[in-house]
């Protein structure tokens, strides 16, 4: 006998709190109620779900194996709840993002106050993860859409280009390397080189082009965000090869800029669901993200349609 979706939400309350009294509060029942929800999950179930230690009620073994699977299920049901809403009124509602701390910090910002301007009753959410985190939130429906960069595997899901730019060098004032027009990666060799992992958009491309310049990426400091390696740059600890997207404003960012060649591009793009369409909140913000990214990177905006990777 299978589990209904009100035991599901006794069972994640108490999974949170730790504590019937707590679950029971939050849920708005009394204290018996979930007691007795709580015995019939159990025998419904065939196996116990919570075992007490230290005072608190934690998850056994065999519910451990669910507690991520519920929550997607109630993820998904606020999503519903939500395009349920939007769909009422055009003028409310709410739109979840998930983005890469890149695009987090200097895409989303100036689009997001565009959109505000013009609807300032609906709610955005925004969650800042990495590439695989946010191509996950999306297929698994936990946000409307994501912003990632290229390349990424295929994802079961749809990808609208944003824009298009060039990796990037970035070294420190007083690198030896600050008074160049240009660089290539044999120029980087002979500094200690912050960089990403291979897994994640930047290291794959930043390989790439060492590995086509026939020169060894010898990481010395490995960072998974551009922030982070920013700060390593203006900190003397190093050079790094980074997108394009954290130094598009006018904000002096205390390092020194260089192209790379040969240049390498890099993309912006939108991820959003395969199946299903996007509420008209997320579409407009959506389409006003477009725009402004077009604007931010001097209309070098790629040409629209669904792409996997660059």
């Amino acid at each position: 006998m299978g589990l209904t979706l009100r035991q599901l939400e006794v069972v994640r309350a108490v999974a949170r709190h730790g504590a019937v009294t707590l679950a029971a509060a939050d849920l708005g029942v009394s204290q018996p109620a979930v007691s007795m929800m709580l015995r019939e999950c159990a025998a419904s179930a065939g196996f116990p779900l919570f075992v007490r230690r230290r005072g608190r009620l934690q998850p056994t073994p065999e519910l451990r194996v669910l507690v991520d699977d519920i929550e997607r299920v109630f993820a998904g049901l606020d999503r519903i709840n939500r395009l349920v809403e939007d769909t009422r009124d055009i003028s409310i509602g709410s739109v979840a993002i998930a983005a890469t701390p890149t695009l987090a910090d200097n895409l989303l910002p100036r689009a997001i106050a565009a959109f505000r301007h013009r609807r300032p009753r609906i709610h955005i959410a925004v969650q800042t993860m990495d590439n695989i985190a946010a191509v996950e939130a999306v297929t698994q429906g936990g946000v409307d859409f994501g912003l990632v960069l290229t390349p990424i595997a295929d994802p079961d899901a749809k990808l609208v280009p944003l824009c298009r730019g060039e990796l990037i060098c970035v070294v420190h004032p007083d690198n030896p390397l600050a008074g160049r027009t240009m660089v290539e990666p044999q120029d980087l060799a002979a500094y200690p080189l912050i960089s990403f992992s291979r897994n994640l958009p930047l290291g794959s491309l930043v390989e790439e082009s060492f590995r086509t310049a026939g020169v060894p990426r010898r990481i010395a400091l490995e960072v998974n965000q551009s922030s982070v390696a920013f700060a390593l740059v203006r900190a003397g600890a190093g050079v790094a090869v980074v997108d394009p997207f954290l130094v598009t404003d006018d904000r002096d960012h205390s390092v020194v800029r260089l192209p790379l060649r040969p240049s390498v591009s890099i993309e912006a793009q939108a991820l959003v669901p395969r199946e299903g369409s996007l509420s008209r909140p997320a579409l407009r913000l959506l389409a006003t993200l477009r725009r402004s990214a077009a604007a931010m990177m001097g209309g070098s905006t790629p040409a629209a349609g669904n792409r996997h990777g660059s």
